[in-house]
């Protein structure tokens, strides 16, 4: 029994060796498998093209630019025609240039805080009624305002002169009332004959012999502002013996019947007192000039409160509103291109309903009012009388939460002009362009040529090599990421190999023991036996 459980025991521990070294055989053989999978992935590892960032030298263009006047164009491209030319054209030349155009555009105004004066409007208001109330009432502010001037004027004038003049007025200008003025054929002397039968002859001052105390009177009236700055010595007329002198204008108005009264001067005011006479009719004049100034000021006032009880657009923010009664030439320009530009770029406007014109006529003419305008910064906007409206009502009359509200303004937009048209190029030895010649102009001009970055071209490198860089990267990370794997798998092997090593080492010292055993058991037997 002994010798059988140890043969036993030694096939059971030889089996399990040669298990051993059949899973290490196994195990081997995959770790094989991965040694190549990791060569195949280095491999790949190895043929990846490493991509390379583009330089700017490399992207480097001639670039070719002629003068036209003022303004320098720029040829951004040339195609050679397949075929002489009949003219004698052989490229299609591509150019551009840069130009500031006068631009309308349309902003809208968040929160615009829209306010009015008067009652202000509300959703059952005629906008078109409001505006014709607007404009009439525009119309009739500056109808006082132009009175008022003119009145204002001519008092102002009438002091001035009046301040200065009365030193000079001449004791007698009364007794010339009934007495006649005849001028001679050429108009250089004027014969003046008073009432009590005096005879004056008034000579031009261009005909006088001696010119200088005419001369120094009028220089003095000019310099204390009784006479304009550019009055002309050749209206003034002088007589000798009475020592007097006259305006040609009165001479003519006394001639004409006009007036009755003939107002004369002394030269020199010293020794010359104003009369009575003279100093009431000075004070009647100004009198008279002050109370039509005062009553063009009233009713100026009166116009001006009668527009402000009006639903009048006063504020957007805090940029006051000034309405447009007439239109300037500069404000007609702006608004003709805003309304140009904005059909242009299909967006409705209610500029056009301050207009009554259907075949765009916009002009003074057919200017029916509603246009506001406002100053901010450098800049002026422009705005209609709708558009407030629906601003302010769109809140119920609020400051707060009015809806947008479009405004319009112009300005010089940069812009770049591109054409391509039909040209002579001519070449030099090395085959650079020298001169161009386009088919709707006939002069040559002469092409300066400059080496440019080309920045379009340079940015599609690196965008594709930034791509490049990317797909690279991920192929490094992925191979990087099945190596780990193998190597972690070959780990895992190489321990299990090492295990079966010395669990085979193990066996082989057992078998040895095992086997010692058997054979001495079998040396008994035959002892045994054999005696």
């Amino acid at each position: 029994m002994g010798m059988a459980a140890s043969q036993a025991r030694y096939l059971a521990l030889v089996a399990r060796k040669s298990n051993c070294e059949y899973e290490g055989q196994q195990i081997n053989q995959s770790r094989l498998n991965l040694a190549n999978k990791s060569a195949n992935l280095f491999n790949q590892m190895l043929g990846l093209n490493v991509p390379i960032p583009p330089t700017k030298q490399d992207f480097m263009k001639l670039q070719y630019v002629y003068v036209d006047g003022a303004t320098e164009h720029t040829i951004t491209g040339w195609h050679q025609l397949s075929s002489s030319d009949a003219d004698g054209y052989n490229y299609v030349v591509d150019s551009e240039y840069t130009t500031k155009i006068y631009t309308g555009s349309q902003k809208k105004k968040t929160d615009p805080q829209v306010q009015f004066s008067g009652a202000g409007p509300s959703s059952s208001t005629s906008y078109s009624e409001q505006v014709r109330k607007i404009q009439e009432a525009l119309e009739k502010i500056k109808t006082c305002q132009e009175t008022y001037d003119k009145n204002a004027a001519a008092y102002n004038t009438a002091l001035a002169q009046a301040s200065v003049l009365s030193y000079y007025v001449d004791n007698s200008t009364d007794e010339l009332t009934s007495g006649s003025v005849v001028p001679n054929t050429s108009g250089t002397q004027y014969t003046v004959t008073t009432k009590t039968g005096e005879v004056r002859n008034y000579i031009c001052y261009n005909e006088l012999t001696d010119k200088s105390v005419v001369e120094t009177a009028v220089n003095t009236l000019k310099e204390n502002g009784a006479l304009d700055k550019d009055f002309s010595l050749s209206k003034v007329y002088y007589d000798a013996t009475s020592g007097t002198m006259v305006f040609k204008s009165d001479l003519d108005s006394v001639h004409s019947g006009s007036i009755t009264i003939l107002s004369t001067y002394y030269p020199t005011a010293a020794g010359h007192s104003t009369t009575a006479n003279g100093i009431s009719e000075t004070a009647n004049h100004l009198n008279t000039l002050k109370n039509s100034m005062l009553e063009a000021q009233q009713a100026l006032d009166k116009s001006k409160a009668e527009y402000s009880a009006l639903s009048v657009p006063t504020y957007v923010g805090n940029y006051a509103l000034t309405p447009i009664s007439e239109l300037t030439d500069s404000q007609l320009t702006a608004i003709t291109q805003i309304i140009k530009d904005m059909k242009a770029n299909n967006i409705t406007t209610n500029l056009t309903r301050c207009f009554d014109t259907t075949s765009g006529d916009y002009s003074n003419s057919t200017y029916q009012g509603g246009i506001f305008y406002y100053e901010q910064g450098n800049s002026t906007y422009f705005v209609t009388y709708y558009d407030l409206a629906d601003s302010f009502t769109s809140s119920g009359g609020i400051i707060d939460n009015q809806a947008k509200l479009p405004v319009y303004t112009v300005s010089d937009v940069e812009t770049t002009i591109k054409s391509s048209e039909k040209a002579l190029l001519e070449t030099d030895k090395n085959g650079r362009f020298t001169s161009v010649r386009f088919e709707n102009d006939s002069v040559v001009y002469n092409l300066t040529v400059t080496e440019i970055e080309d920045n379009v071209a340079y940015e599609d490198a690196m965008n594709q090599y930034d791509y490049n860089k990317a797909l690279y990267d991920k192929r490094v990370s992925d191979i990087n990421a099945q190596t780990s794997l193998i190597q972690r798998e070959d780990q895992d092997l190489e321990l299990r190999l090492k295990q079966l090593d010395t669990e085979q080492n193990a066996l082989a010292t057992e078998i040895d023991a095992v086997s010692k055993v058997v054979k001495d058991n079998i040396e008994k037997s035959f002892k045994t036996f054999g005696g």
